[in-house]
């Protein structure tokens, strides 16, 4: 069985390790990012399967990032925003922006996993219908 590939675009070091060992633990395959542009380059890089990405990041916020990635035609991504921005604006402005889910920080590492699952369920059943198959 293919292991789903997560990047994590998240510019705190300590929580990326988390996420990893959360995700890790379930048999995904992680890949972190510091920053926007670093995380950017890693999702076509390793044909990354699921995106987790933080809001609140030096340069390029995860807003910017997630705008970058649905406007690019060729990339066919779910986007899960983890935040510690708690606001009804920023969790609307995630979804306006094409995100498939917002979690807050701090989180329960099952309700992270039970959100991935789902997530990478709902797009790989509308990527076999796209497909035809």
């Amino acid at each position: 069985m293919i292991k789903p590939k997560v990047l994590f675009i998240e510019d705190e070091e300590d929580v990326r390790n988390a996420v990893r060992f959360i995700l890790e633990g379930e048999g995904y395959e992680f890949y972190g990012a510091s920053n926007g542009p670093e995380g950017i380059a890693k999702i076509t890089k390793f044909d990354i399967d699921l995106l987790l990405l933080d809001v609140m990041m030096p340069g390029i916020d995860g807003f910017e990032v997630c705008r970058a990635i649905k406007s690019e035609p060729s990339i066919d991504l779910p986007v899960i925003f983890v935040s510690a921005k708690a606001e009804a604006t920023d969790i609307s402005r995630g979804f306006a922006l094409g995100a498939d889910d917002y979690i807050i920080k701090p989180f329960e590492p099952n309700d992270l996993l039970n959100r991935v699952k789902r997530v990478l369920e709902k797009y790989h059943r509308l990527r076999k219908i796209r497909s035809g198959n």
